[in-house]
């Protein structure tokens, strides 16, 4: 997983928990790294895991509510680091129609090794999308948490499903995205 994605966490970790509670998970976790993490290096993806659980340790909080709450954290850092014209979809269903085939297209352009969900829109209405979410990482979560933030900078309230989920067995997930607005 690429430093930047451990370095936001951190800053979320320190700005809602203090820097006691990130001193406190370096800790606990004792990672490979130390902790030290640059944004375009390349960590263990376990390294985030470990973090994540020692912060559920430390708050109480379960680790799904950490990691989604995390990808609503991550999305303006995200959307932030790339070229402005990337950015400038119109409505939700646009950005997250150019997820797979333009966003994740330009992020390995810059990264070559990053691994990248795949996220796949396969049926659209006015009201509702289905995505197909696959990764090793299986980080559903972590996705869902993204699409709330970005519903947001659209103004729109969503509800997300999943009608089908790889923590459940399955291969690969649907979210199922329906705008209540």
């Amino acid at each position: 997983m690429k430093g930047a994605v451990f370095t936001i966490f951190q800053e979320m970790v320190e700005e809602t928990f203090g820097f006691e509670c990130w001193e406190t998970l370096l800790q606990e976790a004792n990672l490979p790294s130390g902790g030290i993490y640059t944004s375009a290096d390349t960590y263990d993806d376990q390294e985030i895991i470990e973090l994540v659980t020692a912060l559920s340790n430390y708050t109480g909080t379960p680790v799904p509510d950490l990691v989604e709450s995390f990808g609503g954290y991550l999305f303006p850092a995200l959307a932030h680091s790339m070229p402005e014209s990337m950015m400038n979809y119109s409505d939700l269903w646009s950005l997250l129609e150019a997820v797979d085939s333009v966003i994740h297209v330009e992020v390995g352009k810059l990264y070559p090794d990053a691994i990248t969900p795949k996220l796949v829109v396969t049926e659209k209405t006015d009201q509702q999308l289905k995505m197909h979410y696959q990764s090793p990482r299986k980080l559903c979560l972590l996705a869902i948490g993204l699409i709330h933030k970005a519903a947001e900078k659209f103004g729109d309230t969503i509800n997300i499903s999943h009608e089908c989920c790889m923590h459940e067995g399955s291969d690969h997930c649907i979210l199922v995205i329906t705008q209540e607005n």
